[in-house]
């Protein structure tokens, strides 16, 4: 086994900055941000460009691997660039080493603890090759997955436009209120950390977990007396989180569970008024003004109840609903692939 330093350089790449007005969507340098799995523009400029690959891009703030074989621009500050030094090792095995781990169990990878941390198996160059280019062909499977994912967002969004237009709350066509106005922001009651155990009977869903696995539980006993005396999600509402990635929007499944209060909220609306399914997609148009404190944004409750949202007939935001639907069942398909 061969420890991180051993292995790895690592490099703080501090980039000039590229404002996003002016990302190329075509041009001879990918830009990569640190919270893109993919890039996020073009660029034809040279000086800040990346020459020196290949790099493993690692995100200080983000759970972003990704291998890059090219020059690149690095549009983001949190990045560091590692370079595979041992000679007896291949990059592309290295890459795929760091790719392994669990990450998220890490939580952020902050000052790139979780890296330090890894181990690498000594095999033969030869192995190694071999070993990287079988996982390249899934991963190159799992892209191709992930592009018509993609598209099939780009199509949610066109339809959206179609039927709504391109400045909803603008155009004067559709009624516009407050999310405020539509329900209450709501919460959960403040869980305590000696409250929580590993194991248990009910989940326990921070930020860090939030739409993914739990690794906290609360008590059969906490969780009905909470639910039944505070704020409680009904099935179907669309839960926010606050924290973390701004604005992310999950659908309550009406399982027993039970969120971190202030970091994962929901907007206890009249679906006789406006859809929980209308309300998900319109979450993702991020109608709200986000605070910046420091370097971490938040999500206060007046962010949220002074958004604005369009209240279209119901049996608009139906047909729009329809149509997400059976997007979401051809998304559903490829995920399982």
């Amino acid at each position: 086994m061969k420890s991180y330093n051993e292995i790895l350089s690592d490099v703080t790449k501090t980039a000039i900055k590229i404002p996003q007005s002016d990302y190329l969507d075509a041009g001879k340098y990918r830009i990569f941000d640190q919270g893109k799995e993919y890039s996020v523009g073009f660029s034809n400029d040279e000086q800040g460009v990346v020459t020196d690959y290949p790099y493993i891009i690692f995100g200080d703030h983000t759970r972003v691997v990704k291998y890059v074989d090219e020059p690149c621009y690095i549009g983001a500050d949190g990045v560091k660039l590692l370079k595979v030094i041992n000679k007896d090792f291949d990059p592309r095995y290295v890459y795929y080493n760091i790719l392994a781990k669990p990450i998220e169990s890490q939580g952020y990878a902050r000052h790139f603890k979780f890296l330090k941390e890894i181990q690498f198996t000594e095999k033969s160059f030869s192995e190694q090759q071999k070993i990287a280019a079988e996982l390249d062909k899934i991963q190159s499977a799992i892209d191709n997955k992930k592009q018509q994912l993609s598209l099939l967002d780009e199509a949610v969004k066109s339809e959206f436009v179609e039927m709504f237009g391109e400045n909803p709350v603008e155009s004067g066509k559709w009624k516009v209120e407050t999310l405020g106005e539509i329900g209450k922001v709501s919460m959960c009651k403040r869980i305590l950390r000696e409250q929580t155990t590993p194991e248990g009977d009910i989940p326990f869903y921070k930020i860090g977990t939030f739409g993914k696995k739990a690794d906290a539980y609360i008590s059969k006993e906490l969780y009905n007396e909470f639910k039944s005396r505070y704020s409680y999600p009904k099935k179907g509402s669309i839960l926010i989180s606050a924290s973390g990635t701004i604005g992310r929007a999950v659908v309550f499944d009406g399982e027993p569970a039970y969120f971190q209060d202030s970091n994962i909220v929901w907007i206890d609306n009249d679906e006789t008024k406006v859809l929980n399914s209308f309300l998900q997609f319109w979450y993702g148009t991020n109608p709200w003004k986000i605070t910046q404190g420091g370097t971490i944004s938040r999500l206060y409750n007046s962010n949220i109840s002074e958004a604005n949202v369009i209240i279209p007939p119901l049996e608009v935001q139906q047909s729009f609903a329809a149509f997400v639907q059976q997007i979401d069942k051809s998304k559903f398909v490829l995920q399982q692939q």
